[in-house]
């Protein structure tokens, strides 16, 4: 019968002293290269970051309306608020005082 392999131990080895007849006199430090003082290049299909677009502060106070709003007329307003580049209580107040107005 042969026998068992030794378990395999997950410790450290053993530490072994470090070479002392090493000789480091023929190492010599090389320069860096110097970065250029010219911009980077950036590939052609490179695209920026996009800015982010401020909105207008909100002009006046409105008053609180509740409506049924279906998925196409969220679109279009969320198209319409862009467009206009109008904050979401600016835009409302807009568009409910057009509402008023062809009602009258």
């Amino acid at each position: 019968m042969s026998e068992a392999p030794e378990p395999k131990k997950f410790g450290r080895a053993a530490r072994e002293p470090a070479a002392s007849g090493l000789d480091l006199s023929a190492m010599r430090p090389t320069p860096a290269p110097r970065p250029s003082a010219a911009p980077m290049e950036l590939p052609d299909e490179y695209q920026s970051a996009p800015t982010a677009r401020r909105r207008r502060v909100r002009e006046t106070k409105s008053k609180s309306v509740t409506m049924r709003i279906t998925p196409t007329t969220y679109t279009r307003f969320n198209e319409y608020c862009d467009r206009e580049q109008l904050s979401y209580p600016d835009a409302l107040d807009r568009l409910l005082a057009l509402a008023e107005g062809a009602k009258d």
